[in-house]
């Protein structure tokens, strides 16, 4: 079975966003769990799923060591993984760092040179577009990627975050408003201009 893709549709940051690009990305088929890991593997080798899980464990155990002290792991021939760090609030000039505010973030994977994903690509039918892939996210998973777009992108639309999650626009609505009474968006300007941001720490309090 090939993977589906479709292209979502992102401000050009070429031109400050007045124009919009596409670029192609895959069309989830949900998480594959840790337990399914191990049942594959155990399935189809000779080993026994408690040694699959005690191997996997300590590779996951070793890489989090090695990452701790600011080593760059490969990990098998699929990538190589390198810790991130952020700080809890903007720092603007050096004597506002303070060690205690910097801290471990996400780690980040770059595929290794010679990793081929096996299988071919077919382009998502109009049934299984961003649009409708809404309910293979739950609402963590939601504000994961949003945070994941603003992190690299700074602003968000409406319209582009019910692209990113499949959410109708109505709920998409309701959703960034949720967010925004819980503190952790804010947002500027008016409808339908209005853009929203992550709250900085400390902001507005």
């Amino acid at each position: 079975m090939a993977a589906k893709y479709d292209f979502l549709s992102i401000p050009n940051p070429k031109d400050g966003g007045k124009t919009r690009i596409l670029y192609p990305k895959l069309v989830t088929n949900g998480t594959v769990s840790w337990e399914q890991l191990v049942h594959e593997i155990a399935s189809e080798s000779s080993f026994e799923p408690g040694t699959v899980v005690g191997v996997m464990t300590e590779i996951e155990r070793r890489v989090l060591h090695h990452l701790s002290y600011g080593y760059r792991v490969q990990v098998g021939s699929m990538c190589y993984a390198e810790a991130s760090l952020q700080a809890d609030r903007e720092i603007k000039a050096e004597n506002e760092i303070h060690a205690q505010s910097i801290h471990f973030g996400k780690i980040n994977l770059q595929p290794a040179k010679n990793f081929r994903c096996d299988g071919g690509l077919e382009r998502a039918d109009r049934f299984r577009k961003f649009r409708e892939s809404s309910s293979r996210f739950t609402e963590d998973e939601r504000f994961a990627r949003l945070q994941t777009y603003l992190q690299k992108h700074g602003a968000i639309t409406r319209t582009q975050y019910s692209e990113l999650t499949g959410l109708l626009r109505s709920n998409a609505q309701r959703e960034l408003n949720k967010w925004i009474k819980a503190g952790k968006l804010t947002f500027e300007g008016r409808a339908p201009h209005r853009v929203y941001k992550l709250k900085e720490t400390g902001e507005g309090e």
